[in-house]
Protein backbone atom coordinates (compact mmCIF):
# COMPACT_ATOMS: atom_id res chain seq x y z
CA UNK A 1 0.00 0.00 0.00
CA UNK A 2 2.83 2.41 0.86
CA UNK A 3 4.44 1.63 -2.51
CA UNK A 4 1.22 2.52 -4.35
CA UNK A 5 0.86 5.84 -2.49
CA UNK A 6 4.50 6.73 -3.21
CA UNK A 7 4.02 5.87 -6.89
CA UNK A 8 0.86 7.97 -7.15
CA UNK A 9 2.58 10.87 -5.37
CA UNK A 10 5.58 10.65 -7.71
CA UNK A 11 3.30 10.56 -10.74
CA UNK A 12 1.33 13.56 -9.46
CA UNK A 13 4.54 15.54 -8.96
CA UNK A 14 5.68 14.68 -12.48
CA UNK A 15 2.30 15.56 -13.96
CA UNK A 16 2.38 18.95 -12.22
CA UNK A 17 5.94 19.80 -13.33
CA UNK A 18 6.96 23.09 -14.94
CA UNK A 19 4.06 24.55 -16.92
CA UNK A 20 4.21 27.74 -19.00
CA UNK A 21 1.03 29.72 -18.30
CA UNK A 22 1.77 32.91 -20.28
CA UNK A 23 1.64 33.69 -23.12
CA UNK A 24 -1.86 32.33 -23.47
CA UNK A 25 -3.41 30.81 -26.62
CA UNK A 26 -3.84 33.42 -29.40
CA UNK A 27 -2.17 36.20 -27.37
CA UNK A 28 -0.70 39.07 -29.38
CA UNK A 29 2.75 40.22 -28.30
CA UNK A 30 4.46 43.44 -29.37
CA UNK A 31 8.11 42.48 -28.82
CA UNK A 32 9.19 46.13 -28.83
CA UNK A 33 7.41 46.35 -25.44
CA UNK A 34 7.77 44.32 -22.24
CA UNK A 35 5.95 40.97 -22.20
CA UNK A 36 5.83 38.55 -19.27
CA UNK A 37 6.47 34.83 -19.58
CA UNK A 38 4.92 33.05 -16.58
CA UNK A 39 5.10 29.50 -15.26
CA UNK A 40 4.04 27.21 -12.45
CA UNK A 41 6.60 24.81 -11.00
CA UNK A 42 7.15 22.09 -8.42
CA UNK A 43 10.12 21.24 -6.19
CA UNK A 44 11.33 18.50 -8.55
CA UNK A 45 11.90 20.99 -11.41
CA UNK A 46 15.47 22.12 -12.07
CA UNK A 47 16.74 25.26 -10.30
CA UNK A 48 17.32 26.98 -13.64
CA UNK A 49 16.29 26.45 -17.23
CA UNK A 50 16.59 28.00 -20.70
CA UNK A 51 13.79 29.95 -22.41
CA UNK A 52 13.54 29.76 -26.21
CA UNK A 53 11.19 31.58 -28.60
CA UNK A 54 10.12 29.21 -31.37
CA UNK A 55 8.58 30.22 -34.68
CA UNK A 56 6.71 27.20 -36.09
CA UNK A 57 6.76 28.70 -39.58
CA UNK A 58 6.04 26.71 -42.72
CA UNK A 59 9.19 24.86 -43.70
CA UNK A 60 10.61 24.30 -40.23
CA UNK A 61 11.06 25.75 -36.78
CA UNK A 62 13.25 28.74 -36.01
CA UNK A 63 14.53 28.75 -32.42
CA UNK A 64 15.83 31.93 -30.73
CA UNK A 65 17.28 31.80 -27.22
CA UNK A 66 15.61 34.31 -24.91
CA UNK A 67 17.63 33.60 -21.75
CA UNK A 68 19.83 30.96 -20.16
CA UNK A 69 19.81 30.04 -16.48
CA UNK A 70 16.38 31.49 -15.71
CA UNK A 71 15.60 30.86 -12.02
CA UNK A 72 12.64 28.49 -11.78
CA UNK A 73 11.62 29.95 -8.42
CA UNK A 74 11.04 33.40 -10.00
CA UNK A 75 7.83 32.19 -11.67
CA UNK A 76 8.11 34.76 -14.44
CA UNK A 77 10.52 36.40 -16.87
CA UNK A 78 10.16 39.87 -18.38
CA UNK A 79 10.95 39.82 -22.10
CA UNK A 80 11.79 43.32 -23.33
CA UNK A 81 12.65 44.54 -26.82
CA UNK A 82 13.23 41.15 -28.45
CA UNK A 83 13.90 40.93 -32.20
CA UNK A 84 11.72 38.44 -34.14
CA UNK A 85 9.77 38.48 -37.39
CA UNK A 86 6.05 39.19 -36.87
CA UNK A 87 3.86 36.12 -37.38
CA UNK A 88 1.17 33.95 -35.81
CA UNK A 89 3.00 30.68 -35.21
CA UNK A 90 5.08 31.32 -32.10
CA UNK A 91 5.47 29.48 -28.80
CA UNK A 92 7.93 29.57 -25.95
CA UNK A 93 9.74 26.44 -24.83
CA UNK A 94 11.56 25.76 -21.56
CA UNK A 95 14.58 23.47 -21.68
CA UNK A 96 16.35 21.90 -18.73
CA UNK A 97 20.11 22.33 -18.87
CA UNK A 98 21.13 20.19 -15.90
CA UNK A 99 22.43 16.64 -16.33
CA UNK A 100 19.62 15.20 -14.22
CA UNK A 101 16.86 17.32 -15.72
CA UNK A 102 17.55 18.11 -19.37
CA UNK A 103 15.51 18.31 -22.54
CA UNK A 104 12.22 20.09 -23.13
CA UNK A 105 10.37 20.76 -19.91
CA UNK A 106 7.37 22.73 -21.16
CA UNK A 107 5.88 24.66 -24.09
CA UNK A 108 3.48 27.60 -24.09
CA UNK A 109 0.33 27.93 -26.13
CA UNK A 110 0.68 29.35 -29.66
CA UNK A 111 0.63 33.14 -29.90
CA UNK A 112 1.28 35.95 -32.40
CA UNK A 113 4.13 38.41 -32.62
CA UNK A 114 2.64 41.66 -33.93
CA UNK A 115 5.77 43.82 -33.86
CA UNK A 116 9.48 43.14 -33.52
CA UNK A 117 11.83 44.92 -31.19
CA UNK A 118 15.01 46.55 -32.47
CA UNK A 119 18.63 45.56 -32.15
CA UNK A 120 19.87 46.88 -28.80
CA UNK A 121 23.65 47.07 -29.17
CA UNK A 122 26.20 48.24 -31.66
CA UNK A 123 29.88 49.00 -31.42
CA UNK A 124 30.64 52.66 -30.82
CA UNK A 125 34.09 54.18 -31.27
CA UNK A 126 35.31 56.86 -28.89
CA UNK A 127 38.15 59.19 -29.91
CA UNK A 128 40.24 60.59 -27.05
CA UNK A 129 43.42 62.67 -27.27
CA UNK A 130 46.51 61.23 -25.61
CA UNK A 131 49.37 63.07 -23.97
CA UNK A 132 51.31 62.89 -27.25
CA UNK A 133 48.47 64.63 -29.07
CA UNK A 134 47.61 61.65 -31.28
CA UNK A 135 44.07 60.35 -30.92
CA UNK A 136 43.46 56.96 -29.29
CA UNK A 137 40.30 55.01 -30.00
CA UNK A 138 38.42 52.48 -27.98
CA UNK A 139 35.37 50.41 -28.83
CA UNK A 140 32.60 49.15 -26.62
CA UNK A 141 29.11 47.75 -26.84
CA UNK A 142 26.57 50.35 -25.81
CA UNK A 143 22.87 50.35 -24.97
CA UNK A 144 20.36 51.26 -27.65
CA UNK A 145 19.95 54.87 -26.52
CA UNK A 146 23.65 55.54 -27.03
CA UNK A 147 23.96 53.37 -30.12
CA UNK A 148 20.97 55.08 -31.72
CA UNK A 149 22.69 58.46 -31.23
CA UNK A 150 25.99 57.05 -32.46
CA UNK A 151 24.28 55.46 -35.44
CA UNK A 152 22.53 58.72 -36.25
CA UNK A 153 25.85 60.58 -36.10
CA UNK A 154 27.50 57.98 -38.32
CA UNK A 155 24.66 58.03 -40.84
CA UNK A 156 24.47 61.81 -40.86
CA UNK A 157 28.19 62.53 -41.08
CA UNK A 158 29.64 59.22 -42.30
CA UNK A 159 33.42 59.11 -41.88
CA UNK A 160 33.57 62.91 -41.68
CA UNK A 161 31.89 62.92 -38.23
CA UNK A 162 34.74 61.23 -36.33
CA UNK A 163 37.35 63.15 -38.33
CA UNK A 164 35.62 66.44 -37.50
CA UNK A 165 35.67 65.48 -33.82
CA UNK A 166 39.45 64.78 -33.98
CA UNK A 167 40.15 68.10 -35.69
CA UNK A 168 37.94 69.94 -33.18
CA UNK A 169 39.99 68.50 -30.31
CA UNK A 170 43.29 69.47 -31.96
CA UNK A 171 42.40 73.11 -32.56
Amino acid sequence: MKFMIATVAAFAATAAALKLTAPEENAKWDLSQTNTIKWDHVDSDPETFQLVLVNHQTGGEVDMTIADKVKTSDGEYKLTNFVATPGSTYSIKAFGTEKTNSGQLAESQTFSVTKSGVSTTTTATTVKPTSSGTPATSSSATPSQTSNAATALGVTFGVAGPLAAVFAMLF
